[in-house]
């Protein structure tokens, strides 16, 4: 049975990087905000709901959903964040369920940022191991703002709505700290993958 690693980490943190580097590993992958951003396409269930409870004005004028004014409500607004998770969050946890099912390799691995956010420090028993990847606030700042058209004020607000590190790393099976070259972060990345694969084949 193909065992379940989470891999979670801040914004910026360079997770899309770690993940890229498991599926050039053979791992199959599961990306949580791939999953979200396919949910939001338009005219699916999600976006028919989220315009049913937000209403027309979180719509760009080519009628889809405006997801850099969402990102800004629901940062300010605890309530519209718990009815917007209330909405995708079942249909994320189905889709990566139903995808895990047809996995074929040892472990798969699930991208999941808000992974803390939403359990805490509770672990569902499906779970086999957690990885965390973490980086220097400056670094992350410099890499959102460099590779997408957030603002200095939208990343400090999603800063704020996330977890710490020291909250990550007390879920923390494995921590990748990526502050220097591509090569550093392949061999952290090679180290677990071997060590995980080791240990699988025990079993």
């Amino acid at each position: 049975m193909t065992k379940i690693v989470i891999l979670t980490g801040g914004i910026g943190a360079g997770k899309t990087t770690v993940e890229e580097i498991f599926s050039s590993l053979g791992v199959e992958t599961l990306d949580a905000d791939q999953i979200t951003s396919n949910l939001l396409d338009k005219n699916t269930r999600a976006y028919k709901k989220i315009v049913e409870i937000f209403g027309q004005s979180i719509l760009t004028n080519h009628e889809e959903i405006n997801r850099p004014r969402m990102r800004k409500i629901i940062f300010r607004d605890k309530v519209a964040k718990k009815k917007l998770e209330g909405i995708l969050h079942p249909q994320i946890r189905s889709v990566m369920n139903h995808e895990v099912k047809k996995a074929t390799g040892r472990y798969i691995l699930q991208v999941i940022p808000l992974w803390f956010e939403v359990y805490g420090e509770e672990r569902p028993a499906d779970i086999w191991k957690i990885i965390v990847v973490e980086t220097s606030t400056e670094c992350r700042k410099e890499r959102t703002l460099r590779r997408s058209k957030t603002d200095m004020d939208t990343f400090d607000l999603i800063l704020s709505n996330q977890a710490t590190d020291s909250e990550r790393r007390k879920i923390a099976d494995d921590i990748i700290f990526n502050q220097g070259s591509i090569g550093e972060l392949r061999l952290q990345v090679n180290s677990i993958h071997e060590r995980y694969i080791n240990c699988l084949k025990k079993t």
